[in-house]
This record gives C-alpha cells, sequence and structure tokens, in this order.
C-alpha cells in the first residue's frame, strides 16, 4: 500500500492524446507499480475543453466507455475530468444545465470518479466571486451525479493552483478562502506546488495551503511535464519531494512527459516514493528504474546498451532544475573544448570524454533501431539525433583545429534556436546607481 489513498497519472498534457493502446500499456504498468488512479484530462479532446457542453459523439463515447473498462479491469480508478471554465456562464441556467447533463452522460458509460478543472483561464476581477461560482458550479455537478449522497472521487483544480498565481498570497488568497471555507469535505483540491512546474515542493508550504483549504491538498506534480517546451524530455526521479510530505497531502498524480514511452524512470520512481521506507534516495531510484527499462533497449543483441548508458541519457534528459552529474560533466567539457584558453591535456581529455560520450549515445540509438519497441525509438530519437548532431559538431571543429566545417551544419538552427541563443548571449543590463 502506498502512504496516501490516490497515486497514479494524469493525462493532462497540450498536446497530441495518447492512443488506447499507449494507455492500455500504461495501465498495465501503473498496476505493476501499485498505482491506483487514472486521470483522464487531455486538453486537447475537443468535448473535454473546448466542446464541454456537447455530449461525446457515438464513436468517441464507445472509445471512452472501454477506456473507462480497462482501466477498471487494471484494478485502477478512471477519473473523467471536464474543463469548462473558459467559457462557463454560471448566471446562465442553459450552463448550468449543459454541464449536469454533460457529466452525466459520461457516468452513462459506466465513469464513476469525476474532477472539475478551472485551471488556465482567465481571472476574474472579483477572485473571491469565481470562487464562489466555482463552489456552487461544483456542489451541482455533485448533486447532479450522486443525489442520494456523494459515491466516487471528486477532484477539483483551483484557478489559482499554486502558490506563485496565489494573490496577494496563500495566506490572503480570497479566492483560495472561499474554495477552503465553501467546498464541502468530500472534495478533493488538486495543487502543484509553489509553481507551475515546481523543482521542490516542501512540508511547510503544503501545511499552509492546507490550512487555507481546510483539507490535505491532492498534488498534480508537472515535475516531469513536456508540453511547454520542445527542447526536452524528463527522465530523471521523482526528487524535490521530502518524504515527510507524503503525511501532508490526500496524494500524489503526475502530469508526465508528452511521450509515453519515456514516462517509465518518473512513474516508477514516484511509485517507489510513495512506498518507500526512510532509506529511499531519489538516485538510488532511478538506477532501479533504469534496470527495469533496459530490456527495453536490449530486446535484440545487435548493439548491447548497458545501464551506464541509459545513465547517461536519462542524465541528458533529467529533471527541469538542470543536468544530471554525468551530462553536466559532458556541458563542462564542451565548454572545455571550444576554450582557446584550455591547455592541450584539458583539451585531450575533453576530446576523449565527448568522444566516448557520443559512441554510448549512438549504442543507445542504434539498439533502438534495431529493436520492436518503435513507440520508444520514436519517442526518444529526435532527442537523441539532436544531441548526437551537437556532439558531432564540436568534435569535428576540434579535430580541425576550428574549422567546424559550416557547410555540413548549415541546415542547424530554427527560429526558436536561434530565439534562445540570443537570449543565452545576452548580457545582464548594468545595475543603476
Amino acid at each position: 500500500m502506498s502512504a496516501f489513498p490516490i497515486l497514479g497519472v494524469i493525462e493532462g498534457f497540450y498536446g497530441r492524446p495518447w492512443t488506447p493502446a499507449q494507455r492500455g500499456r500504461l495501465f498495465a504498468r501503473m498496476a505493476a507499480w501499485g498505482m491506483d488512479t487514472y486521470l483522464y484530462a487531455p486538453k486537447d479532446d475537443r468535448w473535454h475543453r473546448q466542446r464541454w457542453r456537447e455530449p461525446y459523439p457515438a464513436a468517441e463515447a464507445t472509445a471512452l466507455q472501454e477506456l473507462a473498462a480497462d482501466a477498471r479491469q487494471h484494478g485502477l480508478r478512471f477519473v473523467y475530468a471536464l474543463s469548462p471554465g473558459l467559457d462557463l456562464d454560471w448566471a446562465d441556467e442553459g450552463d448550468r444545465r449543459a454541464l449536469a447533463q454533460k457529466l452525466r452522460s459520461v457516468q452513462g458509460l459506466g465513469v464513476e470518479h469525476f474532477a472539475l478543472l478551472f485551471d488556465d483561464i482567465p481571472y476574474a476581477a472579483d477572485r473571491a466571486a469565481q470562487a464562489g461560482a466555482q463552489v456552487a458550479a461544483t456542489h451541482h455537478v455533485m448533486d447532479a451525479l450522486w443525489p442520494g449522497g456523494q459515491t466516487g472521487l471528486l477532484l477539483f483544480c483551483p484557478t489559482e493552483y499554486c502558490a506563485e498565481r496565489a494573490q496577494p498570497s496563500v495566506a490572503g488568497s480570497p479566492y483560495l478562502h472561499v474554495l477552503g471555507d465553501g467546498l464541502r469535505p468530500g472534495v478533493e483540491i488538486l495543487w502543484t506546488g509553489p509553481q507551475v512546474v515546481s523543482c521542490e515542493i516542501s512540508v511547510e508550504g503544503i501545511v499552509d495551503v492546507n490550512r487555507v483549504l481546510r483539507r490535505r491538498v491532492l498534488i498534480w506534480d508537472n515535475l516531469h511535464a513536456s508540453d511547454y517546451t520542445l527542447h526536452r524530455l524528463h527522465l530523471g526521479p521523482y526528487a524535490g519531494r521530502p518524504l515527510e510530505l507524503r503525511q501532508q497531502v490526500a496524494g500524489i498524480l503526475s502530469n508526465p512527459n508528452n511521450p509515453l514511452e519515456v514516462n517509465t524512470p518518473g512513474l516508477f520512481s514516484l511509485a517507489e516514493y510513495a512506498h518507500a521506507g526512510p532509506d529511499w534516495t531519489p538516485e538510488d531510484s532511478l538506477n532501479r528504474a533504469l534496470d527495469g527499462w533496459l530490456p527495453e533497449f536490449n530486446a535484440t543483441a545487435a548493439h548491447p546498451v548497458t545501464r551506464e548508458d541509459l545513465q547517461l541519457l536519462a542524465q541528458m534528459l533529467y529533471l527541469p532544475g538542470g543536468l544530471g552529474p554525468q551530462a553536466a560533466q559532458v556541458l563542462e567539457r564542451a565548454r572545455q573544448l571550444v576554450d582557446p584558453q584550455t591547455d592541450e591535456k584539458t583539451h585531450t581529455a575533453a576530446l576523449a570524454e565527448l568522444g566516448a560520450a557520443q559512441r554510448r549515445l549512438t549504442t543507445v540509438l542504434q539498439a533502438l533501431e534495431a529493436g520492436p519497441n518503435r513507440d520508444l525509438l520514436f519517442d526518444l530519437h529526435p532527442y537523441l539525433v539532436d544531441v548526437l548532431e551537437e556532439l558531432g559538431r564540436l568534435l569535428a571543429g576540434a579535430t580541425r583545429q576550428g574549422d567546424t566545417n559550416p557547410e555540413l551544419f548549415r541546415f542547424r538552427g530554427s527560429l526558436a534556436d536561434r530565439l534562445m541563443a540570443l537570449g543565452q548571449d545576452r548580457k545582464p543590463p548594468p545595475e543603476r546607481l
């Protein structure tokens, strides 16, 4: 058993939703890891958000019904989320009726658990009034779904869903106080921590918000989310959350990377965190996760991948807070390679280490190309190729005594790449006296 009653995964990102086959593989892994809850909330399901008033067409309704049944067969709670906040007019009788009818129609597909999401919408001028309308909408939904009393989960995502969005502060927010005073005890409130993407979540910060909301929050964790950047994934462990945090939350749901197959390390580590004893560490958890992931890369013997190869991959695409130690060392060696002040001995060592890193990542790519898990190949391919191209450019330049062969790399660099380079090269303005 985990340290709390709700542990699982949110499909809550912006972008192409997962397919039924991908979700089926996820459910099997979740069950094996001891997770119990899947929250269906893909932002680009049109009937979840943009067209929330409309019932699902027949084909989509059947698919949703089958998905909920698949989750139950794996021993998971299937939680259906609706996100009506973009244009819900609570003063309009038609909208109130549409909200209840939509969720009752989903309930008719065999769904027992629900969520209302009011995240990523405009703030009203009167935030307390906005919270009051959301409280009324939530109770309206609960009474429509369970007229005899609540029998399933009801999750609620507030518009102020992290500390940096609480105005003027968590303790002083009229919006959060209205939610805490008004929402029924059976409503679980989602919270992402101090920020939308929180590298760390402290016990003290959660105790503060629990006091205002009058319940333990349910963590919507964006630590491994990748929908806000096209240039990285997050393959690092579940980190930045002390074990003591588990006693202060109602549970943790991870909103992970958009590509499904790369989520094994982070989700495995989260499951361990939930069940772990006092000696658990994120670093050891990642090593165990990579040991379990290794067979996916070694389905054929043509290009054997080692755990050390996967460690470099995971640390190259680590966590929002930065690179893992091995990847940071590769970056430092790259800086030494291009620094004209680097002495010959250091330059030679940098060449050797970068060449070794290039060979290890090439082995991973070749193993994936030869193996049967095409989804894992497709998910990782652009990131592996990207870093291999850059390593190749640096090594080619170094071995040509500074000639970087611009013809070979003349197609590199989208507008986004060039804008990022401008931002990285810009020096901070001088301080005013």
